[in-house]
Formats: structure tokens, sequence, C-alpha cells
């Protein structure tokens, strides 16, 4: 009986509008559980989340069945969605 077995293992890059530093270790403490919530929630793995003020960095693991295009938009829709997040755009717009 023939068996398979699929990993996609993907790694997204997202910048702070503008590139701003919006991010600080406070933000970090919330933002990266929330990130692997997302993730958890959409049937993904968050094997790995971190970054700088700037941008951040996640490894995801996507079943075989997962459309690459909605995990990301799922991700990064979640993060701009993050009350703080929206806080600290507005008061640095």
């Amino acid at each position: 009986m023939p068996h398979s077995y699929v990993s996609n293992l993907v790694h997204c890059i997202f910048s702070t509008k503008e590139r701003f530093p919006f991010i600080d270790d406070d933000l970090e403490l919330r933002l990266w559980p929330y990130i692997g919530g997302i993730a958890r929630e959409n049937k993904m793995r968050a094997l790995a989340i971190g970054g700088t003020a700037n941008h951040l960095h996640t490894l995801l693991s996507l079943p075989a069945s997962a459309d690459l295009a909605k995990a990301v938009q799922l991700i990064k829709g979640g993060i701009t969605s993050h009350p703080n997040s929206q806080r600290r755009q507005m008061s640095h717009s």
C-alpha cells in the first residue's frame, strides 16, 4: 500500500508600515503568541516566530491541503488586526 508524506515549511517575513520600528519588547511578548494562535486556529503550526523592531519572521508548517496564499493572508490579516499593532500605527502616523 503506497503512502505519501508532505512537508510544507514556509518562511514568511512581514515588515511594519514604512519599516517604522513599532515592535518593542512589550509588544513582542503579546504578538508572538497571538500569531501562534492564528496559526493553530487555521491548522498550521508556527515552528518559529521572531524578528526585530521593524519586521518579523515566521516559520510555518502547513498541512498538505493548505493554500499558501490563504495561509499568508490569514497570518498577515491577524497581525494587522492585533489591537496593539493598530494603536501603535495610529499614534505614529
